[in-house]
């Protein structure tokens, strides 16, 4: 019995990294399609998707005036740590939201074109990331203000970045099998990104709890996400067991979405 479940998860795993690899050779398609997407969303505006920016710059603003007094931080120390949390995790929760509905949203296409199922995945966070650097200007502005220095430290977010997209893309794998199988999920998901936003320390940290209450951070697998790409941009180097964590997370999720996706992407379309 164990020889059998072996042999199907192994087979599953293989499966899923064929469909893996074929999807990224089609990076001409989902990368095209990705400009396409954020085009069509801003279409005839004036602004495109600066609009985006400007939210975003909005929002930060507004919290950061909130939060400083709320918490009792300096403007020009919480101003940064703010604008980094915000735009980092408007990447990860698009990348989420989005993620669970990801076949569903492509049901006409993966019924009419035969291509990869990874490719909707690949388009997704594509999309998201650019979404990503049109807000990353909300940090430079941040860091210009604040007057924090340019250091080598900061190149740390590069490798930070890859390991971020590297535990997006999995999660987006998984949740969108789950999410096309079970139509439960997407509500379920969107339903808790709220509640995930308030415990993930995304306009606070760790360091603001009392010690007996800080588990609630570590034990929150999205604090490691948002701190291992926070910290370099503010020119701090994110701790050991951080990048440690966050490489078991891409590790161990990799696996899971491999195994669960090659079960079933023969079935998704017809769950779609």
């Amino acid at each position: 019995m164990c020889l059998i479940l072996l042999v199907s998860i192994r087979t599953a795993m293989r499966d899923a990294l064929l469909d893996m690899i074929e999807g990224l050779k089609r990076g001409d398609l989902w990368v095209s399609l990705g400009w396409h997407d954020v085009k069509q969303r801003y279409r005839r505006s004036t602004l495109g998707p600066f609009w985006i920016t400007l939210a975003t710059l909005i929002m930060v603003s507004g919290m950061t005036l909130v939060y400083a007094g709320l918490f009792r931080q300096e403007l020009a120390a919480f101003l940064p740590l703010v604008a980094s949390g915000l735009v980092i995790w408007g990447f990860i929760s698009g990348c989420i939201s989005e993620g669970v509905n990801v076949f569903i949203g492509a049901s006409s296409t993966i019924k009419q074109v035969p291509a990869p199922l990874t490719i909707h995945v690949f388009r997704l966070v594509w999309t998201q990331f650019i979404y990503f650097l049109h807000n990353i200007v909300i940090i430079v502005l941040a860091i210009v203000i604040t007057g924090i220095p340019v250091t080598p430290v900061m190149l740390l977010a590069f490798p930070a970045l890859l390991l971020l997209i590297a535990n997006l893309t999995w999660m987006c794998l998984l949740l969108g099998a789950i999410g096309a199988r079970f139509r439960d999920v997407p509500l379920i998901v969107q339903s808790f990104m709220a509640a995930l936003f308030m415990i993930t320390p995304v306009l606070w940290q760790p360091s603001f709890l009392p010690p007996d209450r800080r588990w609630v951070a570590f034990l929150n697998p999205f604090t490691y996400l948002v701190e291992i790409l926070r910290a370099p941009l503010l020119g701090t180097v994110p701790p050991f067991s951080i990048w440690v964590i966050a490489l078991i997370m891409a590790f161990a999720g990799c696996i899971c979405a491999a195994v669960l996706y090659g079960r079933s992407r023969t079935q998704i379309a017809f769950w779609v």
